[in-house]
């Protein structure tokens, strides 16, 4: 038989870790909407003129740490746009006060 004092530090420290977890697995809603996200990175798209060649191919909510940290937007475009220097832009991210940030790779 497990002691009554192990039963209640094993049930207390579920719980602590069930409450730890909440904002790290995503309870909290994003600041902004998706809806919002698509519209500010598209407007990026619109203004540099590349609306005919690239659109937008996926949106992912993402948090930058497992314990977490500010969620930001990810919005990858269809093909990746050459920015010189040897980089590309595959896409932007967008943050929870609508910053919109080019996402660079190096070649």
């Amino acid at each position: 038989m497990i002691p009554r004092f192990f039963m209640r530090a094993a049930t207390g420290l579920c719980i602590a870790l069930a409450l730890g977890t909440a904002n790290w697995a995503g309870a909290e809603p994003p600041l902004i909407s998706v809806r919002q996200a698509i519209e500010l990175a598209q407007e990026q798209l619109d203004i540099r003129g590349l609306t005919d060649s690239v659109y937008i191919e996926s949106v992912t909510l993402k948090s930058p740490t497992v314990m977490g940290g500010p969620k930001h937007w990810t919005v990858l475009w269809s093909r990746s746009v050459p920015v010189g220097k040897g980089m590309i832009e595959v896409g932007a991210e967008v943050d929870m006060q609508s910053k919109v940030v080019r996402l660079l790779k190096k070649v």
